[in-house]
């Protein structure tokens, strides 16, 4: 793909983009490859938002996504200024994919179809035309949705007038969206393990399966068909190609620099922003911060519209995240590792309904050590450990954060037949609370607002404001989702939209 060629500045297109999370680098990204004069302002003084990155004795952890897919929507942003991702980011396919865990004792790896479709048959005893059955329908789904749903904007008419949308909207009901991901499964499968697996794909967006439309069984697909990969130096290492990508193309990135306020003149329109006390000028101004952050904070218009909405309903599941470095290696363990509550339905109507952290939750362990041995000391590895939680609600997290460690090191401790907390060499711990003081997500959410309606992809906020000329919005609050390859393609959106590409 070579260095190319991108147009020369002109300081007549300016434009600032408040937030560096992966949604700001890369409208960041688009804007400059397109010729703006671009200004990112990022309040922490790295970059990375939910995806950063945490060294405790040595240890070293990613704070958030940690699994890639559709690695070629970083492609695609490369491309637009004429670099070669694999020139910046270390991208490793692997497979396998996740080993899982459940409660019976079963156990099972995940893998691409062409290898997971015979696991699936000697381990949980599934005709192997039902597998493919399944993944067939997954794949029509994504065929049917990813262009139209996830790469193009969903506010605006030139959308819905292409030749493409229409041909997926005459086939509205083959992308499953009047039964829950859970009935969808379950009509596929008898075995509850198999349901139970599938079902999980639900947490992706931070959503309950028993809520969520079956439309989002695509994630089946998107992991197993398209595979699932890794990145060399931990998924920061996206963040930290990003930004080299971002600098080396001219935009001027500003660390350590808080916005305080969206800067504005006669009938809304944005003008700039006022940085640490300094009123600085742009005609465009991209939001990568949380929604309700946006109108409350930087806009002081919290009673808009679409506040309002986006105040009414239900944000994502939280986190509860515990970062463990481990004085010894366990080979029974991958970079992905799902251990499964007995009581899946349970433990979603506690989160979701109930509002607390599960009795028996359902634990993720991922190791980045596995792919980078640098990540931990010589014979030690890195745990990432979490456990879905209801979002921040004003509790203080201490008595959940402590209660459910003990269960964690429990459940562990008896999978693994070891003492896990002797082993506990670094530890350190999020909760929601400080996830939404750290990154201004509402109430800690992970993914913004939950998938639990069947309308939820057509409620998350425009990529433009109608009320606001001039503001623009990308990041996981905002079309088309939470997310690593979502996030990434809302600031391409945006950016397209005020370029005026769509």
């Amino acid at each position: 793909m070579g260095s190319g060629n991108f147009p020369a500045k002109n300081t007549a297109k300016k434009a600032a983009v408040i937030g560096g999370g992966l949604g700001g680098l890369s409208s960041a990204v688009s804007l400059a490859a397109r010729g703006y004069q671009v200004t990112l302002f990022e309040k922490q003084p790295t970059l990375g938002g939910k995806a950063g990155t945490l060294t405790i004795d040595g240890y070293r952890f990613d704070t958030g996504p940690s699994l890639l897919t559709l690695p070629g929507v970083f492609d695609d942003l490369f491309a637009r200024a004429g670099k070669s991702r694999e020139d910046y980011i270390d991208v490793i396919p692997l497979s396998p994919l996740t080993r899982y865990w459940f409660a019976d004792g079963t156990r099972i790896t995940s893998d691409l179809i062409e290898h997971f479709i015979p696991s699936l048959t000697k381990t949980f005893n599934i005709p192997e035309s039902e597998s493919k059955a399944y993944f067939f329908y997954s794949k029509k789904i994504y065929d049917l949705t990813h262009s139209i749903f996830l790469e193009k904007s969903l506010h605006r008419l030139s959308t819905y007038l292409s030749r493409e949308t229409l041909a997926s909207l005459m086939r509205f009901f083959s992308i499953d969206p009047l039964r829950t991901m859970d009935r969808a499964n379950r009509s596929f499968f008898k075995d509850p393990r198999m349901v139970q697996l599938l079902n999980r794909f639900a947490t992706y967006n931070g959503s309950s399966p028993y809520k969520a439309p079956a439309t989002l069984n695509n994630i089946a697909y998107v992991e197993h068909g398209l595979g699932g990969y890794g990145v060399a130096d931990g998924i920061y290492g996206i963040v930290s190609g990003l930004e080299r990508l971002a600098r080396d193309i001219g935009v001027d990135i500003r660390t350590g620099t808080r916005v305080e306020r969206i800067l504005s003149g006669p009938g809304r329109r944005v003008t700039g922003v006022l940085a640490e006390g300094q009123e600085l000028r742009f005609p465009v101004v991209v939001s990568d911060v949380d929604v309700l952050t946006l109108y409350t904070q930087l806009l002081d218009d919290a009673d808009a519209p679409l506040a309002k909405r986006y105040r009414r309903l239900p944000p994502s599941s939280s986190g509860l995240v515990y970062y463990w470095g481990i004085n010894r290696g366990f080979e029974d363990l991958g970079a992905h590792n799902i251990f499964f509550s007995a009581d899946y339905k349970k433990e979603f109507s506690q989160i979701h309904d109930e509002k607390k952290v599960p009795d028996d939750p359902t634990v993720y362990v991922n190791i980045t050590s596995k792919i980078t041995p640098a990540d931990a000391p010589e014979g030690g590895e890195n745990w990432f450990v979490l456990v879905n939680a209801p979002p921040h609600d004003g509790r203080d997290w201490q008595r959940d954060l402590d209660k459910t460690r003990e269960r964690v090191i429990e459940r562990l401790s008896r999978e693994l037949q070891v003492s896990l907390a002797d082993h506990i060499d670094a530890e350190g711990s999020l909760t929601p609370r400080q996830i939404e003081e750290e990154t201004d997500s509402y109430r800690g959410s992970l993914y913004g607002i939950s998938s639990n309606t069947l309308t939820a992809a057509f409620l998350r906020h425009p990529n433009f404001s109608r009320r606001w000329k001039g503001l623009y919005l990308c990041g996981g609050s905002v079309h088309p989702g939470g997310g690593m390859p979502l996030v990434t393609l809302s600031g391409m959106i945006t950016a397209d939209i005020i370029a005026g590409c769509v």
